[in-house]
């Protein structure tokens, strides 16, 4: 009897002891100095700058740390059309880092004279950088009939770098009615009918065999045109005068 009544003392003195440190613990955390917002840091922003990441978050810093409420923050963070995700974690004693992963733009698109860097479904994500004329090809759409599928074949052909020519090969490329046309950066022209087949990628493959032809024969620099725009199987090569 004696024995339980010293454990029974024991088993109340240690959850005293528990309460008391994680009271404790609370107190240091939302009621102390201790942790308190004194830095933001900022990862993987490219075109977002650092400044305007920490705008976006309106904390100005001696916060206290956990009383942040971070969903708050990666809401505001959202709010930016370059921003997809968001991921925020507190450093202790006193740093927020928040890690960003912006929208990845696939052409710049130019809209009534001006250009606008799109993502792969054609959504406005900013403005231009004067890099981006070097990663971005432009292009125009003067139909808006096949536009999804044009997006759709955009992502695809930049994710796919062993057709010829490559994505980041073309300076512009123009979405008409019944056909795209494609501009290299060595002002080679590419008509590819839109309309002759449904399956954008096998007509493609078809381009890819007539490159690969014509640098094996060492006849690329000489070319002007190409039209695969012509019953599916056949093409038309225009060459420099």
């Amino acid at each position: 009897m004696k024995t339980l009544w010293i454990r029974y003392k024991v088993f109340i003195v240690s959850g005293l002891l528990v309460n008391f440190f994680i009271a404790f613990v609370i107190f240091l955390l939302y009621f102390t100095d201790l942790f308190v917002l004194k830095e933001i840091k900022v990862l993987n922003h490219r075109r977002i700058s650092r400044e305007e990441v920490i705008k976006l978050t309106e904390l100005k810093g001696g916060e206290r740390l956990f009383h942040i409420d971070l969903r708050r923050i990666e809401r505001k963070l959202k709010s930016n059309p370059n921003i997809e995700e968001v991921v925020i974690a507190r450093r202790l004693p006193s740093l927020l880092e928040i890690s960003i992963k912006e929208r990845e733009g696939l052409a710049i698109l130019v809209k009534e004279n001006k250009g606008y860097l799109v993502d792969r479904k054609g959504v406005i994500i900013g403005g231009i950088l004067p890099q981006d004329y070097f990663y971005y090809p432009l292009i125009e759409i003067r139909d808006e009939s096949w536009r999804d599928n044009f997006f759709a074949f955009l992502e695809w052909l930049k994710k796919n770098k062993k057709y010829l020519p490559v994505y980041e090969n073309y300076s512009k490329i123009v979405l008409e009615k019944d056909k795209m046309i494609f501009q290299t950066k060595n002002y080679v022209k590419i008509y590819l009918p839109l309309g002759v087949t449904d399956d954008l990628i096998q007509l493609y493959q078809h381009l890819d065999r007539i490159m690969v032809y014509l640098y094996e024969t060492k006849l690329i620099d000489k070319v002007d045109t190409i039209r695969v725009d012509y019953p599916f199987g056949q093409a038309l090569i225009k060459f420099r005068s």
